[in-house]
């Protein structure tokens, strides 16, 4: 664990300067040269840092640089999608929200709750949840390619369940069928709710939009209808995301 928090902690150390030598990191953590050397050295390994050629300093990796560009990109549909998260909330008059799909979870970046209801379903914004109980995350999970998909459900703890697994692969056959998923209860009793993808222009999934309610007001009669809001919110979404890059 001391290992592991001592190369963070030499990561977070490029927040203030551009490289890194083995001096630096060894008085940083105040540990033996060879100790900083061997930690750098894994980070190099694992793509976090790298060394330009003919230099003994170390530098930000192509993979802390693929995770400051994908949590940038987040911020910035999350603050494209919000005004139209807004609108859909008093369109729908209910609960809205903006997930992502992470490992075998979904991360809610926004969500705006409605306020005209005495029965109102509370904000999960910043909240994650497994993927296969959510809406949002059925849909993400059903846009991905058969080895991604694999390889996010491996991380499930209920992926050995073969009976679990076989009804979840049958629900996302549908899901790709007809293009929206929906959660009857399964992540919280007495919630239910709707989603549908946000594609970038190429047709690939980079997020979900989904309503939530409380059941008494989210029955399967009322999904086509909010099927056809989330769409075009969603497409909005997506057009001003790429027209602004």
């Amino acid at each position: 664990m001391s290992s592991a928090a001592n190369a963070l902690r030499l990561l977070m150390l490029l927040e203030h300067q551009q490289s890194l030598r083995v001096v630096d990191a060894s008085r940083a953590l105040n540990v033996a040269g060879s100790t900083a050397h061997r930690l750098l050295t894994c980070l190099k390994d694992e793509g976090f840092l790298r060394q330009p050629a003919g230099s003994r300093a170390y530098v930000a990796g192509p993979n802390i640089l693929k995770l400051a560009r994908h949590f940038s990109d987040q911020n910035s549909l999350e603050r494209v999608a919000h005004i139209h998260l807004e609108r859909l909330c008093k369109q729908v008059n209910e609960a809205v929200n903006l997930q992502v799909l992470v490992g075998h979870e979904v991360l809610c970046l926004d969500a705006v709750v409605e306020d005209r209801h005495g029965l109102q379903v509370r904000s999960i914004r910043g909240q994650r949840v497994s993927a296969s109980v959510s809406a949002a995350g059925k849909v993400l999970l059903a846009a991905l390619k058969p080895t991604e998909l694999e390889e996010a459900l491996s991380q499930d703890p209920r992926h050995p369940d073969a009976e679990w697994s076989a009804t979840l692969h049958a629900e996302l056959a549908t899901i790709r069928e007809f293009g929206y998923a929906t959660n009857m209860g399964e992540r919280e009793p007495g919630v239910h709710a709707v989603a549908v993808p946000i594609n970038d222009p190429a047709g690939k999934s980079i997020a979900a939009l989904a309503v939530a309610a409380p059941s008494v007001r989210l029955p399967h009669v009322r999904v086509s209808g909010l099927i056809t809001h989330l769409r075009a919110a969603g497409s909005a979404i997506a057009l001003d995301y790429y027209s602004s890059d």
